[in-house]
């Protein structure tokens, strides 16, 4: 099958691109620096685009051509001077739907996330929520799947701050320690998204993909500390909620600045 993976080296869409290769599939990913991507999968053909430009079915068409199907595993967790979090997840997204329609593609696999709807709080929950309700709508045959926190060799967005607590010397700091969390190992995620494209007992249906039992943030956080080959600490320190806002407003002005 010929499988167009977008966000192909991201932390999810590395992960799925490399499975499919080495089941023998041949694959196309589209991520924004096609020469990194071939650095890391140079068995894959690379396109080489940002996302957030392709507003328009005309915009995807090229792209498309001999392709099968398409999983959309890019994203961006918060705009900034490098990112357009509705652009990547919500406008590029429903211009691709129709895209997929008018070039004979069929099968589309989402990777979104719980708790994502079009009335959500922030831009990335409403914007990914937008585009699975697009999805929905369509005659494609789709499957939307919807991983927790995702655990990975690589570190990024949630993870990253996991694992910057989990460093943090003699104590341990956390906020809201007793917040019930359900994680997901990157590699089940691909092995999901692999099986969405050829089971059809799972076609126009939504998963999440999550642990059965949820653990708590503080559990959580141990446990990277210990994966990570730290000492246990020598007491726990639950932040109040002021200083996680505090430092939460000071990371969004961070990364508006890229």
């Amino acid at each position: 099958m010929n499988v167009l993976v977008l966000g192909g080296y991201g932390l999810i869409g590395l992960e799925i691109t490399a499975l499919l290769y080495r089941q023998g599939h041949a694959v196309t990913a589209l991520a924004r620096d096609a020469a990194h991507g071939r650095a890391l999968l140079p068995g894959v053909t690379w396109i080489g685009t940002d996302i957030a430009r392709l507003t328009t079915p005309a915009a995807w068409t090229p792209h498309l051509a001999g392709i099968d199907a398409v999983i959309n595993a890019a994203g961006a967790l918060q705009s900034s001077g490098r990112d357009n979090v509705t652009a990547v997840q919500r406008h590029a997204i429903m211009a691709l739907i129709p895209a997929c329609t008018q070039s004979g593609i069929s099968k589309f696999v989402q990777i979104s996330a719980p708790g994502a709807a079009p009335e959500a709080a922030t831009e990335f929950m409403a914007s990914k929520g937008a585009a699975d309700d697009a999805l929905r709508l369509s005659p494609l045959d789709w499957v939307i799947l919807k991983p927790g926190l995702v655990i990975a060799p690589a570190a990024y967005g949630g993870t990253s701050l996991l694992r910057a607590l989990a460093a943090f010397p003699l104590v341990q700091p956390v906020v809201l320690p007793h917040a019930r969390i359900q994680t997901v190992d990157v590699a089940d995620v691909a092995s999901a998204t692999a099986r969405a494209l050829t089971d059809a007992a799972l076609s126009r249906q939504t998963f999440d993909l999550v642990e059965p039992t949820p653990a708590s943030l503080q559990d959580i956080v141990l446990k990277f500390r210990r994966w990570l080959g730290f000492k246990a600490p020598l007491r726990m320190i639950a932040l109040p909620k002021p200083v996680a806002h505090l430092v939460a407003k000071l990371a969004d002005a961070a990364g508006q600045l890229g």
